[in-house]
């Protein structure tokens, strides 16, 4: 077998092992999906939002609420792992000097609600400022 062919042989093997991997983690969202909303259901009537036969919006709410949640969640954790990935220093954009980055955490209002998301923060102590460092 020629360099090519066991490159090809390598990249698909890799592909097939990132397909797979894929799988399982869309297999395992899918389980925590419903095992969330199982939860959702049995909190909904334990603490008494949901009684008797409701209103079907009643329900809706409390799902698009869910939704919501995670979608914080989501954004908390991607933004976590985005800060922490950067450089541990950074230029200072008024003066130059390179200067500390740290992970921060700071509030933001999401259109799915009120989140705390780290962001890579710089200070400089020449200039006594703070700053967010350039993607």
């Amino acid at each position: 077998m020629d360099d090519t062919a066991v490159g090809l042989a390598e990249k698909s093997s890799a592909e097939v092992k990132d397909s797979e991997r894929v799988a399982r983690l869309r297999e395992r969202l899918e389980r925590s999906l419903r095992e969330a909303a199982e939860i959702e259901v049995e909190l909904s009537r334990a603490d008494g939002s949901i009684r008797g036969v409701p209103h079907y919006s009643v329900i809706e709410g409390r799902a698009h609420e869910l939704g919501k949640q995670l979608s914080r969640a989501v954004q908390q954790r991607q933004m976590s792992e985005l800060a922490a990935a950067q450089a541990t220093t950074a230029k200072c954009p008024t003066c130059g000097t390179r200067c500390a980055v740290r992970p921060k955490k700071r509030p933001l209002q999401s259109v799915d609600g009120a989140a705390e998301i780290a962001d890579a923060q710089g200070y400089c102590p020449g200039c006594r400022r703070s700053f967010f460092p350039a993607a």
